[in-house]
């Protein structure tokens, strides 16, 4: 196709999504370097693009806004084309009032694996990782094959400072080795137990390190569990918005986390990173240079993006991962320090 003046890029959530979107956006730079990058977000997560060189704009979809409205402003900045690596409801109304504008769409999995997995038939096996499907789509946008980007997040110029003001008030000090945990997810199969945190955390601290526990302040009462029965543990849920998140993580010398945003987030800054899976399928994404823990139990991954309880009863793909084993993953990372950010 001809090179368009601007692609808008449709991703609206959720963070780490978001984050996941990095190397793609850096391959289409690459590709049509002349070529204006608008990315429509929910406003809550524009900060994870604002910072990105390759994002010329960040348009945010506003709390409340209708399709039409943000229609309208979508088709304002009258772009050449629109890649959608959203492709959801939204993301399909938007698309349906800009006719005319070529659309390149992505697929978040083969279609023959929605049902059977939603039901809880077979459990879910990823073919292909989740950057490598949205490269995908920027290489038929573009129409030949690119190199890929890298996974990197960029921080704000004042994340990091805002961080360590919340840090130092939880006597933490942020220039000496610290632990991240992260407890939470938004399902409730991809939570490993908050008390095995707690135990990975004394084990840290009884090593000489810093630990500190990180979440959403819907999350507060498994930072509570974890700072009690960890005595030293600084309990940070509620207390860090997005840009002090990710000020934050890259102050931590490891980060230990479900599969959720913060774990995203963590790779991306190039933290050594230990995730912990049990209904989704960690071969989505690339961990080289960090850490993963999954049971492999024969009914896992169960779910393309966690459920609220377990199918079966018995939760095996998170009860089977032990704290020793945990600590046993963790340590090498520790002892091996920061690494540069992670190809796609």
């Amino acid at each position: 196709m001809n090179v368009p003046d601007s692609v808008l890029v449709l991703r609206f959530s959720a963070v780490g999504d978001v984050v996941l979107t990095a190397p793609a956006l850096e391959a289409l730079r690459l590709a049509w370097p002349g070529t204006r990058i608008v990315v429509a977000v929910k406003e809550r997560l524009a900060h994870l693009l604002r910072h990105n060189p390759n994002v010329d704009e960040v348009l945010e979809l506003r709390r409340g806004e209708g399709p039409v409205s943000f229609a309208r402003r979508l088709r304002q900045k009258r772009p050449g084309a629109v890649l959608d690596l959203h492709n959801k409801i939204r993301s399909k109304l938007l698309r349906w009032q800009m006719p005319g504008v070529r659309s390149v769409v992505w697929r978040k999995r083969d279609f023959r694996d929605t049902l059977p997995v939603k039901l809880a038939l077979r459990p879910y096996r990823a073919s292909m990782r989740f950057t490598d499907r949205y490269h995908a789509a920027v290489e038929e946008l573009v129409g030949r094959p690119l190199p890929r980007g890298t996974l990197r997040y960029f921080l704000g110029p004042d994340d990091r400072e805002l961080a360590d003001g919340v840090l130092r008030a939880h006597r933490i000090d942020p220039g000496l080795p610290l632990v991240g945990i992260s407890p939470g997810a938004n399902w409730e199969t991809k939570r490993w137990p908050a008390e095995r945190f707690a135990a990975l955390a004394r084990r840290a601290l009884a090593a000489g390190l810093q630990v500190a526990v990180q979440g959403s302040e819907s999350e507060a009462p498994l930072g509570q569990l974890v700072a009690r029965e960890a005595p030293g543990a600084a309990d940070l849920t509620g207390k860090l918005d997005l840009p002090g998140l990710g000020g934050f993580i890259s102050r931590c010398t490891a980060f230990v986390a479900n599969d959720s945003g913060p774990m995203h987030m963590a790779r991306a800054l190039g933290v050594p990173t230990l995730a912990i899976f049990g209904s989704t399928d960690p071969a989505m994404f690339d961990f080289a240079g960090h850490a993963m823990l999954f049971a492999g139990v024969e009914c896992a991954p169960c779910s393309f993006f966690g459920r609220s309880r377990c199918p079966r009863g018995h939760f095996r793909c998170m009860l089977d991962l032990s704290e020793e084993r945990a600590w046993e993953a963790l340590a090498p990372l520790l002892r091996a320090g920061r690494r540069l950010p992670l190809s796609a």
